[in-house]
């Protein structure tokens, strides 16, 4: 059996060889978690928690755990018809909190699977023995996903924060992601918090914390967790940088030059416009969203690289957002995944785009 197997196939099933998993046909198994009124607001695919504890795991808690547990096929033809046999090396998940199967692919042995709860109280442990940040004005935000599968914490802190100019507020902010089901790997970033647009800021490069690693054997979530305690001093790298971009100038055909190499291409065929001595066309489509919303932060910020950063950030944070098209009609980019897959994606986008030497010209032309 491979790892492609549908784990929407699967129901708990006891038998001769005891307390099993088995694969059957058309049984939707399920892993439904029902929320008492606790301060929980409800979202399109998940609920969100907002308090100020770093130690707070409440959400994380009424989820409840998830276990491997062994899988059994039935066999339908050949030797051994009628059967169960064991399927080596793959494992179902069981939700501790409701004894159901979840809706997803089985995990390898090789699969180090991380709870949310266990994996929350480590960095409020972390943070609060370990660390040098200021704890005491807190905004935390904590979310779960599809029925407790992803999970998501981010942390606003309050008394880390800077005015760009003209009330233009960034504060310092740590995110960790987290699946026990394959679909997301580990990550921590440090970044910042804009309150004028709501935008997540991601940083790139050495001057920002953050690390991404699959489920695998070797991952040690209190390594990483720990040196995420280092992003106060690259909360004050980052101030500098901010501060860089805004006196450093760009016009709107640099932005443009800069979004038709990097972010707006696609491979040919997709777009719509050839992009001369490429293999790549623009899309046209989110070149005209991205050059609207960076004239848009040019009216307010200036036409400067802190503008073009924040036109990024803001593509990576509003995924529902609306552009007008050359026919005056309000357009969406059509994105089909969930909202929280979708910003994730973006924002490690950005990232790399910071990182790019396309982005390293726009700093030293500025």
């Amino acid at each position: 059996m491979s790892d492609q197997v549908d784990i929407e196939e699967m129901i708990e099933e006891k038998n001769q060889v005891g307390d099993v998993i088995s694969f059957k046909t058309n049984i939707p198994p399920k892993w439904s978690v029902s929320f008492d009124d606790n301060g929980y607001k409800q979202l399109p695919n998940g609920t969100e928690f907002v308090h100020d504890d770093v130690r707070n795991i409440k959400l994380f808690e009424d989820v409840g755990t998830v276990e491997p547990t062994p899988l059994f096929v039935d066999k339908p033809f050949g030797v051994g018809m009628g059967t169960m046999q064991k399927l080596d090396n793959y494992r179902a998940l069981i939700s501790t909190h409701t004894g159901d199967v979840l809706n997803c692919r089985p995990i390898s042995d090789t699969y180090k699977l991380i709870n949310h709860s266990e994996l929350f109280e480590k960095q409020g442990n972390h943070l609060q023995d370990n660390s040098d940040l200021p704890l005491d004005n807190v905004e935390v935000i904590d979310r779960v996903f599809e029925n407790g599968r992803r999970a998501s914490r981010t942390i606003h802190f309050n008394d880390l924060k800077m005015d760009v100019g003209q009330n233009d507020l960034v504060k310092c902010r740590l995110d960790v992601f987290n699946s026990v089901d394959m679909s997301w790997a580990f990550q921590v970033f440090s970044g910042a918090y804009r309150s004028l647009c709501r935008n997540t800021q991601v940083f790139g490069g050495e001057k920002s914390y953050q690390q991404k690693h699959l489920h695998t054997q070797n991952l040690n979530v209190d390594a990483l967790l720990n040196n995420a305690n280092t992003s106060l001093s690259s909360w004050n790298n980052n101030k500098e940088q901010m501060l860089a971009w805004k006196r450093s100038p760009i016009s709107d055909q640099e932005f443009a030059t800069f979004l038709s190499n990097t972010l707006c291409q696609v491979e040919r065929g997709v777009g719509s416009r050839l992009v001369a001595d490429s293999k790549y066309k623009v899309n046209n489509k989110l070149l005209n969203f991205m050059t609207q919303i960076f004239q848009k932060e040019s009216q307010d910020c200036g036409g400067n690289l802190w503008s073009a950063y924040n036109a990024l950030t803001y593509w990576s944070t509003h995924t529902d957002a609306k552009y007008t098209d050359i026919d005056g009609k309000d357009q969406t980019l059509g994105e089909t995944k969930s909202k929280h897959t979708v910003q994730l994606h973006r924002q490690n986008k950005v990232r790399n785009l910071l990182n790019s030497e396309h982005w390293q010209e726009l700093e030293m032309v500025a």
